[in-house]
């Protein structure tokens, strides 16, 4: 007989559960971690040993390897997933360390390519910029808007120093993340106005003046609507905002409850742009009614409570039971803010409600146990929201990105300017962007007290900021090459600052919470960086190809040469983090779930990412793909396969690496006039190198003649 399926073996030893246990993120049920804590028992070696097993920490006895993999709904059985690998693993391992030294080598070695390329760009930019003055009169812009109609102009302004008062209390959001008051009001005025501050006021006076005025603020148009006309027509609304009164009829009933019942019915797959944009809608309504209420505002802890549940200020919807257990100061809380705020809004006397909060401040420290953060934490979150570090520097580096491109097409098309000191003072601001961005970095780092590349927000300034290092470590001498690298960090921060991409530090799953987090995703996401460097550079190239004729094909030819060298060198680097990365990655798939590959959708578009760059490294040992054009070409159009690895596998794929994914949108008109554009812009340059027949041969080996003389 023959047959197949899974077969059963049984162990030479035994393993007893003795607990499962599930550490949850304060206030909720969202898992933080989980763990078995095992005895192994051996008979034949009359051993009893207890283990603890957890994500991303093994049992590994006899070759037999066991992984937490998932538990009873009861949380009182666990499930382990195990394989047997007892040599293949080091085995394995030791390869990747030989692959690693390999590539790492590939830096060192005097005769590779890598090095064969800094000597020739050291040689070319020998003689580089005896030229150029260039005033750059555009990094700052002072215009005066049209003058809006203010709704809120009538009434009363929440004091600047209450609200900076209130700003400071730590709250529970509903993830179970401790953070400032100052935060969280940043995050509602974002997704209820899609701004962080509205009619002159800053979001803490809005979110306070919500709260404590709510009979005037439901007049206030507050509440941003999408672009489809049908929800307006339904509201009766003809600009972008609404109020929340406006969602109402006039005898109370929601006006939008069928039609987002109807959305909400639907599969996700199959809801249309006006079923979206209705459910984006109803979230901004109901965001404003908890603002109204107070149910936003968890900023109660319940002294000894298991699960560090923090409670919300809203009296209404609290039992009397829950508030008998918070205490007196904590009781009085619920009863006495809203009015005394909503007295001091029109009186102007806010001494009664800072005393409020100043006993609420000290009765978070005295009951709010281990989770709340220290003082110096939340400074740090406050000063990072300040900041505001990665929108003002996606201005930044994409003026200082127009500065360069100015310059280099300055050096081609006219040779008698004087180049040197513009090009230093913009190099030196470059630097000091790129100083200014990694503090901003570290300190999100150190407020969410991970590595800040877990979602993704924060791997597109992460990315944006690999790029700005390639640009300074690799083309600190070259206008393009900085060019370039200005303007893909500017454009990377500015697409961060899109509505799809939420800012907000979230807490982590279990599988995440490992060093690994640290070394695979910065070497991952780090290397799309240099990937997307070398495309922008290859994009610059192919647009001075463009303006190709007999009097500047030498200075052209010598550009393109040289920024092609810093193009091959960048994608060396960027595809070396990206293998490395990779298979570390999968390194960390066999250390939590017990494999390495599992031909998921990251790691099949990973693998061939780094097939299709290898290649495009690989083009000038093909004779028919030699030649400075179809490199440039190449590198411009690879890119495709970096964007479908990152945004087309986290936004429309599903699989195991949909940490960092968002609501799947509708890809940017954009997006396609981009697309048009370089095809446009590559047939125009292909035509201008056929005719001038700059690079379309292949470089021919030069021969040294001697003659008997």
């Amino acid at each position: 007989s023959i047959t197949y399926g899974a077969k059963t073996i049984r162990l030479p030893f035994a393993i007893k559960l003795y607990d499962f246990q599930m550490e949850r993120y304060p206030g909720t049920n969202s898992a933080a971690s989980y763990a078995s804590e095992v005895q192994l028992i051996d008979a034949r070696k009359a051993l009893e040993k207890d283990f603890r097993i957890y994500m991303n920490n093994i049992l590994n006895y006899g070759g037999y390897r066991f992984f937490q993999s998932s538990f009873d709904k009861d949380e009182r059985g666990t499930y382990l997933s195990v394989n047997h690998d007892f040599w293949g693993t080091w085995v394995s391992y030791f390869g990747y360390f030989l692959f690693t030294l390999g590539l790492v080598w590939t830096f060192f070695q005097p005769r590779s390519r890598f090095n064969e390329l800094a000597r020739k760009l050291k040689h070319m930019q020998a003689s580089r910029f005896a030229s150029l003055l260039l005033i750059l009169c555009c990094l700052t812009t002072v215009g005066q808007g049209q003058k809006v109609i203010d709704p809120a102009a009538g009434l009363p302004v929440m004091d600047e120093t209450h609200a900076r008062k209130f700003s400071e209390l730590v709250v529970q959001d509903y993830r179970g993340r401790m953070k400032p008051m100052h935060t969280l009001t940043r995050e509602v005025m974002r997704k209820l106005a899609k701004t962080e501050s509205l009619y002159e006021r800053s979001s803490d006076q809005l979110v306070l003046s919500m709260y404590a005025d709510q009979a005037t603020w439901i007049t206030v148009p507050i509440v941003k609507l999408g672009k489809h006309s049908s929800i307006k027509e339904k509201i009766g609304i003809s600009g972008e905002m609404a109020s929340f009164r406006d969602f109402f009829d006039a005898d109370g009933r929601y006006v939008l409850q069928e039609e987002v019942r109807r959305a909400y019915e639907l599969q996700p797959i199959d809801r249309g742009t006006y079923e979206k944009e209705l459910i984006k809608v109803d979230e901004r309504v109901n965001i404003a009614n908890m603002v109204f209420t107070g149910r936003f505002f968890k900023v109660i802890p319940v002294p000894d409570d298991p699960n560090n549940t923090w409670l919300a200020t809203a009296p209404r919807g609290m039992e009397d039971m829950a508030i008998k257990n918070v205490g007196q100061v904590a009781s009085r809380f619920f009863t006495t803010y809203q009015p005394a705020l909503h007295d001091a809004l029109h009186s102007g006397d806010f001494s009664q409600a800072n005393l409020i909060i100043d006993e609420l401040k000290i009765y978070q420290r005295e009951n709010g146990g281990t989770v709340v953060p220290s003082e110096t934490a939340l400074k740090g979150e406050i000063l990072l929201n300040n900041l505001r570090v990665f929108s003002r520097l996606s201005l930044a580096y994409t003026l200082l990105g127009l500065g360069f491109l100015s310059l280099l097409f300055i050096s081609v098309f006219k040779t008698t300017s004087n180049l040197s000191r513009p090009f230093q003072w913009l190099y030196w601001i470059l630097v000091a962007a790129f100083v200014f961005h990694t503090f901003g970095l570290g300190l999100r780092w150190y407020v969410s007290g991970r590595a800040p590349w877990s979602n993704g927000y924060e791997s597109m300034i992460y990315i944006a900021w690999t790029a700005a290092l390639a640009g300074i470590l690799l083309t600190r001498r070259s206008p393009g090459g900085l060019a370039a690298t200005s303007i893909l960090s500017g454009t990377i921060l500015l697409v961060a600052q899109l509505s799809y991409l939420d800012p907000e530090i979230t807490p982590l799953v279990p599988v995440l919470r490992s060093y690994w987090l640290t070394i695979h995703v910065s070497l991952v996401a780090g290397s799309y960086g240099f990937l997307m460097l070398g495309a922008i550079i290859g994009l610059i190239n192919l647009m001075m190809m463009m303006f190709l004729n007999a009097s500047n094909r030498a200075r052209i030819m010598s550009k393109v040469k040289e920024l092609s060298f810093i193009s091959e060198m960048t994608l060396i680097g960027g595809l070396v983090m990206l293998s490395v990365g990779t298979y570390l990655g999968g390194i960390w798939a066999n250390e939590s779930w017990g494999r390495y590959w599992g031909w998921d959708a990251k790691e099949t578009w990973a693998l061939v990412t780094i097939l299709v760059y290898a290649f495009i490294l690989h083009m000038r040992l093909i004779p028919g793909l030699k030649g400075f054009y179809k490199y440039n070409l190449a590198t411009l159009f690879g890119w495709a396969s970096v964007i479908m690895t990152y945004f087309g596998v986290n936004y429309y794929l599903s699989g195991l690496h949909s940490y960092a994914a968002g609501d799947p949108v509708p890809i940017p008109s954009w997006v396609y006039v981009a697309v048009a554009l370089t095809t446009i812009i590559a047939i125009v340059a292909y035509v201008q190198d056929r005719r001038t027949n700059a690079f379309s041969k292949s470089p021919t080996r030069t021969v040294a003649t001697f003659s008997t003389a």
